[in-house]
């Protein structure tokens, strides 16, 4: 028996998804790696404006790619476990993993541009 005072579902109301932690955590992941990667720039110009050298530079300049490919990993990952958790929203899951994907294209293109420079100098 129904009652009027608490409507029962119908098969015609779409339910809205469980929220999904871990693609939260992934889109938050994901988008470390933009501002590591503009904290790393910033520290690579005083690096040189304070008269390091191409030693520091370089130091510096590594430790922000590896990082930064750590971080896009970590993305990738939270965010290809949380897409398949059966009844849970994956849009915030899909953003980080758009998030990873971005920032270790990213990475192995800085990686694949030194490649050539020491292949051509």
């Amino acid at each position: 028996m129904t009652s009027p005072y608490y409507p029962q579902p119908s098969a015609a109301e779409p339910t809205r998804p469980a929220p999904n932690p871990l693609g939260l955590a992934s889109l938050v992941v994901g988008a470390i790696g933009p501002l590591l990667g503009a904290l790393f720039l910033i520290i690579q110009a005083v690096a040189l404006g304070s008269g390091g050298g191409t030693d520091v530079f370089q130091i510096v300049s590594t430790t922000g790619n590896v990082l930064s490919g750590l971080v896009a990993v970590a993305a990738l990952v939270l965010g290809l476990v949380a897409i398949t958790r059966p009844g849970r929203s994956k849009t915030l899951a899909a953003a980080g993993i758009a998030l990873g994907a971005s920032g270790l294209v990213g990475v192995l293109s800085v990686l694949l541009y030194g490649v050539v420079l020491s292949l051509v100098y």
